[in-house]
């Protein structure tokens, strides 16, 4: 398979900056990141859409819970679920894993089912794995947990700590109409001009997890994952760690084979992030970082090959790293609900050149379990 950069793969710069390849309105975050699950965009309305949103996952948290002694874990799926309905899948695992000693190798999983019932109506059990087990996931989970996504979705969980499954307001915020009319000049709203947050009104399928920070361990890597069942075998169909780093990095101005390659990152496991398939992933953010304001022509220097590798050796493997001990301080540990990522993404893939989109985080966190804000 061809990956080398084109210069005619670059002349596409100037419609696409920081969030990845065309079409740019289905992607933000980890929103739509996979081409697997047939994400399109709707018309002039930006609405993200994707024909298997039940596996698609949308964000991942990590962050000290209100109990200072606890750690809340957060994965979202179903992008824009008021817009275009659908629920849980009964045939797909939820997985948050979880490294405890370095080696981005799941030592722990905590793997959520769902039932078949209605929207808003299920049933679930959430099971717990360790050690090789975590990896496997074989038939036989440790039973770890239990509710429904009806009324309030707090279930219970063993030994303490809480669980909730359920749909909620996105936490995610951008502002995607400014983003899209200064680097596509579609319609009249700018970045800085009126910052609007297209993700404000959006719901999200949530699934949070608040568990004692010691059964977790001290220093952790955490990624969420969903697989799906198919002829009776389980199989992977996206997962998240830091936000969009798949979506930024995996890219058609680096990658003219950009589709499948996001769809190679979403099923290879972060062990092995920098060496699989000849090394693409970190091949693609190095090109991306080495020549992004070159591209755009912003007069900004990009940054050398040898600070793009190092960048690159931070970012990958793709896992949400966290000191339980502290709170949540992004970028590299943790992630809070109101982390700005889409402006530490922004400084960070263009050296500084684009520092912010102007919007904030959405002001309908709570302060208390589940954290999310109410649906709309």
């Amino acid at each position: 398979m061809d990956r080398k950069r084109s210069a005619a793969t670059w002349g596409a710069a100037l419609v696409v900056l920081a969030i990845g390849a065309a079409p740019i309105i289905a992607n933000a975050s980890d929103h739509l990141d996979a081409p697997a699950l047939g994400g399109v965009a709707s018309g002039s309305n930006f609405a993200p859409h994707s024909e298997h949103g039940d596996r698609d996952l949308a964000d991942l948290y990590a962050f000290q819970g209100r109990n200072a002694s606890n750690t809340t874990l957060v994965m979202t799926s179903n992008p824009a679920i008021n817009l275009f309905g659908g629920k849980f899948g009964p045939n797909v695992r939820y997985i948050f894993n979880v490294d405890t000693n370095g080696d981005a190798v799941q030592d722990i999983a905590y793997v959520f089912r769902f039932d078949n019932g209605a929207e808003g109506n299920q049933n679930y059990m959430v099971a717990r794995y360790s050690g090789a087990r975590a990896v496997s996931l074989p038939d036989g989970g440790m039973p770890w947990g239990s509710g429904s996504t009806s009324d309030t979705g707090i279930g219970t969980l063993v030994n303490g700590g809480q669980v909730f499954a359920g749909l909620r307001s996105d936490p995610f915020f951008f502002d995607l109409t400014g983003f899209e009319g200064t680097v596509f000049g579609i319609g009249t709203d700018r970045l800085g001009n009126h910052p609007t947050d297209f993700f404000k009104p959006l719901n999200v399928n949530a699934i949070v997890l608040e568990i004692s920070d010691g059964e977790l361990g001290g220093h952790i890597g955490v990624w969420a994952q969903t697989q799906y069942m198919n002829n009776g075998k389980w199989l992977p169909a996206d997962q998240v760690g830091r936000p969009a780093i798949n979506t930024v990095f995996n890219n058609s101005l680096v990658d003219p084979n950009a589709g499948t390659t996001k769809n190679e990152f979403n099923v290879t496991p972060p062990s092995q992030q920098r060496t699989a398939f000849n090394g693409v992933f970190r091949n693609d953010m190095i090109a991306t970082l080495t020549n992004i304001n070159a591209a755009l022509g912003t007069g900004h220097p990009d940054y050398t090959p040898s600070r793009a590798a190092a960048i690159a050796n931070i970012l990958l493997p793709d896992l949400l790293t966290y000191d339980t001990s502290t709170s949540a301080s992004g970028p590299l540990n943790g992630r809070g609900l109101a982390d700005d990522v889409i402006d530490t993404e922004l400084g960070l893939t263009t050296n500084g050149s684009v520092t912010s989109d102007g919007v904030g985080a959405h002001h309908d966190y709570r302060s208390s379990f589940p954290y999310l804000g109410s649906p709309h």
